[in-house]
């Protein structure tokens, strides 16, 4: 029996080696947008006339703070472009559709396609307002032809042959995208600037902050993610979230000393409301609350099965087929999506389909203990060694994984040897 487990266990680190190692795929971006950015002059002298129009219009950034679905606790990001009418366009980048063609499928496969949308302003601004979320509007101090030449190219954006994009939380959203627009409008000023200002942290950490007052939601979408997330950013990185680029837009100035926040209107502030959950400015680390945790789960499984062994050797197997669930899950975003953020994700090799097969020890087998556990565990104490005492191998920051689930792979294995010894 030990070799049988053995062997499969060998035979799951062959398949799941390709998974470790895979290289991101290429995929298509229907839109590229800096792509067409580079191809638009921001310097191009104007006509009298065009003068004049650009005169009475203005080009403003949205920031909508967080709000209540997963989606939206990021908060927003959006441009809007004030006619000489008097009319307020919104462009929003942050626009899918659920009845969109093979919408489930692509989601599945990583690919999810996102719409710029032209709508009327006002009505956006105040659904915001009553969903009693932040809203703040920075109007942008451009020259004359930048502004011709964004909203020009907001115009064209909207057209269905450009409105299409392939999104990507990180690199790709509706703050990168407006990011982007800002830099080229101020002929690069913006992202030389940006760059050479260190950013707080990495892309993990900055979202943690958004995430954290959902501790098990945070731990499944924190282990599912790997090192590809973890080096530090620069600030033009770190403006992928709506609150980081709308600082950034208040404290730029042009190389001459003048700011690129014309002015500022603070249309809602819900700080004192207590509405939802709040973010911190400084990063927070929270390892110790999940290593806490791991440990008393396990505590308490050890003490209930010295009464109840039954029953916590059930709740074992439930754990194990939970987990066997998410490490499915993973081995298919690794190898099946186009999920680069899961790419080369360490937690692999201890969180796989191979917990099914303990789950079954304990749930159907009624074993009391799993050799295949012992492994794992091995592997998880491995790396936490190497995380200490070799920094430089330490790339993924998955200690919160291996702080919940070492200690009750310890104690899922551990009967096993007192079992055996009592055999003799």
């Amino acid at each position: 029996m030990k070799r049988t487990f053995l062997s499969l266990w060998l035979l799951f680190c062959m398949v799941a080696l390709p998974a470790y190692s895979i290289h991101p795929r290429q995929v298509e971006q229907p839109f590229d947008s800096t792509k067409e950015l580079s191809k638009i002059d921001f310097s191009q002298s104007l006509a009298a006339n065009q003068e004049e129009w650009v005169d009475n219009t203005s080009v403003s950034l949205l920031t909508v703070g967080p709000g209540d679905p997963l989606y939206a606790w990021f908060g927003h990001s959006a441009l809007i472009v004030k006619q000489p009418s008097g009319t307020k366009i919104m462009y929003d980048w942050g626009i899918f559709d659920y009845e969109q063609e093979h919408f489930y499928l692509n989601f599945a496969r990583g690919r999810m396609y996102y719409y710029v949308v032209a709508s009327e302003a006002a009505w956006r601004i105040q659904e915001a307002i009553d969903e009693v979320r932040d809203v703040r509007l920075v109007e942008l101090n451009l020259s004359r032809e930048a502004k011709f030449a964004l909203i020009n190219f907001l115009q064209k954006h909207i057209t269905n042959e450009y409105s299409t994009y392939l999104y990507h939380f990180y690199y790709d959203n509706c703050a990168t995208r407006i990011r982007d627009i800002i830099d080229f409008a101020t002929l690069g000023a913006f992202r030389e600037w940006a760059e050479q200002e260190p950013g707080q942290g990495s892309y993990r950490q900055l979202t943690a902050q958004y995430m954290i007052h959902s501790p098990a939601l945070f731990w499944v979408l924190d282990t599912l993610q790997s090192r590809i997330i973890d080096t530090r950013l620069n600030r033009y990185e770190e403006l992928f979230l709506p609150e980081k680029l709308h600082q950034a837009v208040l404290d730029f100035s042009y190389p001459d000393g003048t700011r690129l926040a014309a002015e500022e209107q603070v249309l809602q502030d819900t700080a004192a409301m207590d509405v939802r959950f709040t973010v911190k400015e400084e990063l927070v680390d929270y390892d110790w609350a999940y290593a806490l945790f791991g440990f008393v789960f396990a505590l308490l499984l050890f003490i209930l099965g010295r009464k109840l062994p039954s029953l916590k050797r059930i709740l074992l197997g439930l754990v194990f087929l939970g987990l066997g669930v998410l490490g499915s899950l993973l081995l298919f975003m690794m190898l099946f999506s186009d999920m680069d953020m899961t790419y080369f994700n360490e937690n692999i090799l201890f969180l796989n389909p191979l917990l099914f097969v303990i789950a079954f020890k304990f749930l159907v087998q009624k074993k009391q203990s799993s050799r295949l556990l012992a492994y794992c565990s091995v592997i998880m104490i491995v790396l936490l060694g190497l995380k200490f005492l070799a920094p430089a191998f330490a790339l993924q920051d998955n200690l919160r994984t291996m702080a919940v689930l070492l200690p009750v792979y310890l104690l899922g294995s551990s009967f096993q040897g007192r079992r055996n010894r009592k055999d003799r």
